[in-house]
Formats: structure tokens, C-alpha cells, sequence
């Protein structure tokens, strides 16, 4: 928490952010995925998006820093509500963290009332389990930071992280790609979740930005599984 308030408390110079940042670090539960260090890599994400897809006269205007304060924000609290991955109420914490936002910064800032609801929605349409569309461009860019944390090498790290707390196995025995008549199941197998889950991300991505960087990702994690198939002298 340490490092994420000092790297950010300069581009979120607003009174209430340092409390903000005590509030999620005590309310979100964190796992090996979900942590710190994964909320400042989307917060640093989501900021080089926003810079690439608003010219720089934008970024200093009053419309662009209102831009900023609302993705800078849904980017704190993106996770302040963390469901397990096999929890049947998975799809709605995205929903319930948005909530959650909304009454912390409604008894703690200044934010009116088009603020509130626009840091909700961008919290709510990030996940791809809550499965929305996102409508706003900061729901878009937070979507977008978050999706790119799951992939290339942090996302392999990740996945992982999350398949051994789960106790899921690295691969199937038999056919550790599945590439053979058997269908992805990645409640079983680490390596089925790039398939079912993690090469569809590219596809999602609204803005160029995220689009050319997740190219860039998801060819790194086609190197891994060749690496992977070659270690495990199979071929696919």
C-alpha cells in the first residue's frame, strides 16, 4: 500500500486520496492475483490508456482532469469488493464494489452526483464475469488496464497463483494443451484458462491502445506454451 499511495498520490492530488487508499487497503480481502501490486499496475495502466486516447490539450482541461478523477478513482476501488474465483457470486462483485465505492465517496468527498454514478458504472462494466457493456470512455479504459493484467507474463503469474489456491493442476495428464477431443475445463487445469478465458481478452479491448499492447501480450503467452508443449515433448 506504501508504494501504491506514493506513486499515485501526485496524479490523484485530491484531500480525501490518502484516505481512500487506507479505506480499500482495510476492506479488500487479497489474494496472490488481487493484491497492491496488481491495483497499481491497473492504475498505471489505465493512466498510460487515458493519455494515449485523449490529446494532450485534454489531459490539463477541466473536462480531462473530471475524466481523470473518475478512472483514477474506479481504479482504486476496482477490487475493494474480491469474490473467489469459484464463489457463485462471482459476476456480481464488480456490481457490489461499485456500490461499495459510491457510499464511501458519498460520505467522504465532494463527488456530485454524475461523478458517483460515472465511478460506479466503471467499476461495474470492468469485469468480464459481470459480462456489461462499458459506456463511459473511463469504463472502457478501466476495463481495458484491467483485461491487460491478465495477460503476458504477469497474467501467466497470475493465472497460476490463482489455479494453485484453488487447487487446480497446472495441466491435463494426457493432453496438457488440449489439443486433442477433449473440451477446456479451466475449473481443473491452469492451462485451459488461457483458452477459455485469457486469448478472448484481446477481442474485448475497446481502445487501440490496450488493443496493440494486448497483441503484444498475448503473443509472449503463445511463446510460453510452446515453451510449455516443448518441455512436456508434446505438439500442437
Amino acid at each position: 500500500m506504501k508504494l501504491y499511495l506514493s506513486i499515485t498520490q501526485t496524479l490523484s492530488p485530491w484531500p480525501w486520496w490518502s484516505d481512500a487508499v487506507h479505506h480499500v487497503n482495510h476492506e479488500m480481502t487479497r489474494d496472490g492475483a488481487h493484491d497492491w501490486a496488481h491495483l497499481l499496475r491497473v492504475y498505471q495502466l489505465a493512466r498510460k490508456i487515458w493519455l494515449e486516447e485523449f490529446n494532450a490539450a485534454t489531459h490539463c482541461s477541466p473536462q480531462g482532469q473530471a475524466s481523470w478523477q473518475i478512472l483514477a478513482t474506479a481504479a482504486l476501488f476496482h477490487d475493494v469488493v474480491n469474490l473467489p474465483k469459484d464463489s457463485p457470486l462471482r459476476a456480481q462483485a464488480s456490481r457490489l464494489a461499485g456500490e461499495h465505492a459510491t457510499r464511501w465517496l458519498a460520505q467522504h468527498t465532494q463527488m456530485n452526483d454524475h461523478t458517483l454514478t460515472s465511478v460506479a458504472h466503471a467499476i461495474h462494466a470492468h469485469s468480464f464475469s459481470a459480462n456489461i457493456n462499458a459506456e463511459s470512455i473511463e469504463a472502457q479504459i478501466l476495463s481495458d488496464a484491467d483485461k491487460l493484467d491478465a495477460l503476458g507474463a504477469i497474467g501467466i503469474a497470475r493465472t497460476f497463483a490463482v489455479g494453485g489456491a484453488l487447487g487446480r493442476a497446472l495441466s491435463h495428464e494426457e493432453d496438457p494443451l488440449g489439443t486433442g477431443t477433449r473440451d477446456h475445463d479451466d475449473s481443473l487445469y491452469g492451462v485451459d484458462h488461457f483458452y477459455c478465458k485469457l486469448f478472448k481478452l484481446k477481442d474485448k479491448m475497446y481502445t487501440q491502445t490496450a488493443q496493440n499492447i494486448a497483441a503484444q501480450r498475448e503473443s509472449f503467452m503463445r511463446d510460453f506454451l510452446n515453451q510449455f508443449a516443448h518441455e512436456m515433448n508434446i505438439s500442437h
